[in-house]
């Protein structure tokens, strides 16, 4: 009796799944993550590798689509400083290039207003009018220091020991007659405490001088201390600039002079 109702019970389900029109198709379920892999029209495929060839049927359906929409190529701007391009057609011509990177687009800020501006800021350390402001503040300051540096720097060596003797007293060079260093180790020399106490009071009241009048004034050129006693800064807007950038390129030329000096 039990075969007999199993095998009742198959003709019944067997029965049921076929009519008189025929086998009804089956339904199949499929998972949301392998539907996710099926291409639809709504769907655009991105084959930047170009791996789906030119006859199929993704491609002749129009399926593939580029990474860069029409609307975002046609609007951006392209720079070949190199000339890569064999169409120069395609190449932006209204791109301006930065007169000491001629390779690198010019920053937006760095408009050549400012004195000794080549357009040189590859890290875009002045990213805004205000980071501009206190790296000019800083470049000049560095810059004056530099060029003192420079000259006192051989002058030093050259003159020290003279006028110790001069004055009856020790020479402070390093050893082979060097000016004192952190890379020789003639800081050591100093007489401490009473040399760095100095200096570190005297640094401490020019930037403090400094802070409390940004605070009460406003100067167009912070940089500017009414410091001209031979009246070397020119008279006219041609000469002023002229004196401006003389003093930015030399300060620059400064920097690097007194790296190369500690360096040997």
């Amino acid at each position: 009796m039990k075969i007999t109702a199993i095998a009742l019970s198959s003709i019944l389900t067997v029965t049921v799944a076929f009519t008189s029109k025929g086998p009804v198709p089956m339904q199949t379920t499929i998972s949301a993550a392998d539907a996710a892999t099926i291409p639809s029209p709504e769907k655009p495929i991105f084959d930047p590798l170009g791996l789906y060839s030119a006859n199929s049927p993704e491609r002749l359906d129009g399926l593939i689509t580029p990474l860069e929409s029409s609307t975002l190529s046609e609007a951006k701007e392209i720079f070949d400083p190199l000339r890569l391009y064999s169409d120069q057609s395609q190449v932006s011509g209204k791109v301006e290039t930065s007169a000491a990177l001629p390779f690198l687009p010019r920053p937006a800020l760095l408009d050549g207003s400012l004195p000794g501006d080549r357009g040189f800021d590859p890290f875009n350390f002045a990213s805004d009018a205000n980071s501009l402001q206190w790296q000019r503040k800083a470049e000049l300051k560095h810059a004056r220091l530099a060029m003192l540096a420079a000259v006192g720097w051989p002058i030093a060596e050259l003159m020290h020991k003279n006028i110790a003797d001069a004055f009856d007293l020790a020479p402070l060079l390093a050893s082979n007659d060097r000016v004192p260093s952190i890379l020789n180790d003639g800081l050591s020399h100093a007489h401490f405490p009473a040399f760095w106490i100095a200096t570190i009071a005297v640094a401490a009241a020019l930037e403090i001088t400094e802070s409390v009048a940004e605070n009460v004034s406003c100067k167009l050129n912070p940089t500017d201390y009414g410091f001209d006693p031979l009246n070397l800064g020119g008279k006219t807007d041609e000469q002023k600039r002229f004196m401006q950038e003389a003093e930015v390129f030399n300060g620059r030329l400064g920097m690097l002079a007194i790296v190369g000096f500690a360096a040997q």
